[in-house]
């Protein structure tokens, strides 16, 4: 509001010396009475000075509107991003295995700042832009109507060529974005991966692949370009041609004495900036179209429906302070209560004919029924594929059973705000996954107030004290991408303090000793008995002599539990544990009873 009567003076100037000056034609009486214009010396002073300040002050003003929309544009951008990351954190593990993490890191920091194209086009834009042709419009009606009418009679036109290239334009940027997703993806899969990718030597393979996704790339910006650049041609040479006629018809009527110079000018000039606004026009109606293949690619997220989704009413469960510790380190002289508030579940966890699988028609679970007792110990063993993680997966509520129901203290894990269910389960993973942070932070992660002194505590119980006190800034010492800097033994110890630290009632190990060598787990499972203490226990392990003193062992067979009891017991029944365990005390007798398919071999 504020720049637009500065764009429309600027002409004015040169109209007075045009007409006033140089043609000695009299002064409109405002002006007249401006001190010094009664010579053409006084008056070429005040046309030039006033022509340096229209564009100083239009200047400032343009720069103060631009400063203001990229911070309130930024703004929106962030807090749009803000919002896309917190919901795709909260999408359930099923909807990421189903997309990859490069194609979702585009959506959060490419495609939203579609937002910011979207306020510059659909507010900044057009808002400046109407309210200066407004004024043009008022300004060159009371010149000559005649030449307003047909200086806007290209605006239709413009318009239609506009539209017919939209279309076009818009699948043209969307298959941009998605092959820029695609680069973005393989870049990242890549480089998660560039141990494998060096080992097999397929670095040029990969390589390839890059380049063809960047020669996918440039072929849709191409495309994209061209589409845009075939609108703004279209745009241009109708706007030319509309000016042409103006102009033809402006030069006849100073011929005819019903136009000044000056006037002529003024039209010139309102008609040079009217093309500067169409083509602006024209061009945000394109942009409009790319940004719109974005804002598709964020609501393609936004508006997925929820695998697993709070319900409306769910529960936080009742929090009060802990005053006996849960944990007594005798071994170590210590005796540990973390100073912190906890929710007081005792840990009874019930399936009740639990069936799920990943997608329709393939069933994973079926009618599973137990129950863990608090502070029980409940092994699950069984062939591989047989359910045993994602049995397990469904306590925390990383998936909801499609029938059943799985209960925590004889509540519905669905009727449990998510957040609140979840401070509740500790996970030990056979990989554990740490961060490209200091140690401390790595342990104190599903505990982040946790005072240096509980995280020190922790790390003993989980006999890491020695050799992170022996890393170069101790507990400060920043780790590499996913523990990469650590041995498996020793990001295992970090996870298992990590665990003891959150202090949760309810335990999942998954197998988090199947990947060491036998005197690593034996280091380990100290660690691992203090961590289980005093809290229901589920383990999932292959190798069966973690588990011999198990309460209560569970045998999955294609998602069924068909036996379950005691080591002793299921050893005596002779069934699928009997033969598990008998196959691994075979194999560690010697190669000669473990029957192999040769493994080929390069001849010649």
């Amino acid at each position: 509001m504020l720049a637009t009567p500065f764009a429309l003076l600027q002409p004015w100037p040169l109209k007075i010396v045009v007409d006033n000056v140089l043609a000695h034609r009299p002064l409109p009486h405002v002006l007249a009475m401006l001190p010094g214009t009664h010579s053409a010396q006084g008056l070429l002073a005040w046309a030039v000075g006033a022509t340096l300040v229209i564009y100083a002050l239009g200047t400032l003003l343009n720069a103060a509107l631009t400063v203001a929309s990229i911070r309130v544009g930024q703004r929106m951008v962030y807090r749009l991003a803000q919002d896309l990351f917190a919901h795709v954190q909260r999408r359930s593990l099923e909807f990421h295995a189903r997309r990859s993490v490069g194609d979702l890191m585009s959506r959060i920091t490419g495609d939203t700042w579609s937002v910011y194209n979207l306020a510059t086009v659909l507010l900044v834009t057009p808002l400046s832009g109407l309210v200066t042709v407004i004024g043009m419009v008022a300004i060159m009606a009371n010149m000559d109507l005649r030449l307003a009418v047909l200086s806007f009679a290209v605006v239709p036109p413009v318009t239609v060529s506009s539209i017919a290239f939209a279309r076009h334009i818009r699948r043209s940027g969307r298959s941009l974005r998605d092959v820029q997703a695609e680069v973005q993806s393989h870049t990242q899969q890549t480089l998660s991966a560039l141990l494998e990718v060096k080992a097999f030597g397929q670095q040029e393979r990969e390589h390839g692949r890059f380049r063809k996704l960047a020669d996918e790339a440039i072929a849709a910006q191409k495309r994209s370009t061209m589409a845009t650049a075939l609108s703004s041609l279209a745009t241009g040479l109708i706007s030319t041609v509309g000016a042409g006629v103006v102009l033809w018809l402006a030069a006849n009527d100073v011929l005819a004495g019903r136009l000044t110079a000056g006037g002529v000018l003024v039209f010139v000039a309102y008609i040079g900036s009217l093309q500067s606004l169409l083509r602006s026009f024209s061009g945000s109606y394109a942009a409009l179209q790319i940004a719109g293949a974005s804002v598709d690619r964020v609501v393609e997220i936004v508006d997925a429906d929820e695998d697993v989704r709070e319900r409306r009413g769910a529960i936080s469960l009742p929090v009060h302070k802990i005053s006996h510790p849960r944990l007594a380190l005798s071994a170590l002289g210590l005796s540990w209560a973390p100073e912190r508030s906890v929710v007081p579940v005792r840990g009874d966890v019930a399936f009740e004919g639990v069936t799920f699988g990943y997608e329709q028609g393939r069933v994973v679970l079926e009618d599973v029924s137990f129950q863990a007792r608090p502070g029980q110990t409940l092994a699950v063993v069984g062939p591989t594929g047989a359910g045993k993680s994602t049995l397990m997966s469904l306590i925390p509520r990383f998936y909801d059973p499609w029938s059943g129901a799985v209960r925590l203290d004889g509540t519905d894990v669905r009727d449990v705000q998510l957040r609140s269910l979840r401070e509740q389960v500790g996970i030990v993973l056979q990989e554990s996954v740490l961060f490209p942070r200091s140690v401390g932070e790595n342990i104190a992660y599903g505990r982040p107030g946790a005072s240096s002194h509980d995280v020190v505590r922790a790390a003993r119980a989980a006999n890491a004290h020695e050799f992170v006190a022996a890393l170069p800034q101790g507990y400060d010492t920043v780790l590499g991408e996913r523990g990469a800097t650590l041995s498996g033994g020793e990001r295992q110890r970090i996870a298992i303090a990590r665990a003891l630290l959150k202090d949760a009632p309810v335990l999942i190990l998954d197998e988090p000793t199947s990947a060491l060598d036998a005197e690593t787990e034996e280091l380990l499972l100290g660690a691992l008995e203090r961590l289980m203490a005093g809290r229901t226990t589920f383990i999932i392990a292959h190798r069966l002599s973690t588990i011999r003193r198990a309460d209560a062992i569970l045998v999955l067979r294609d998602g069924r539990i068909v036996e379950r009891g005691t080591h002793e017991a299921l050893l005596a029944r002779e069934g699928l544990y009997a033969g598990l365990h008998e196959l691994q005390t075979s194999s560690r007798a010697g190669p000669k009873t473990m029957a192999l398919d040769p493994i080929p071999t390069r001849t010649g």
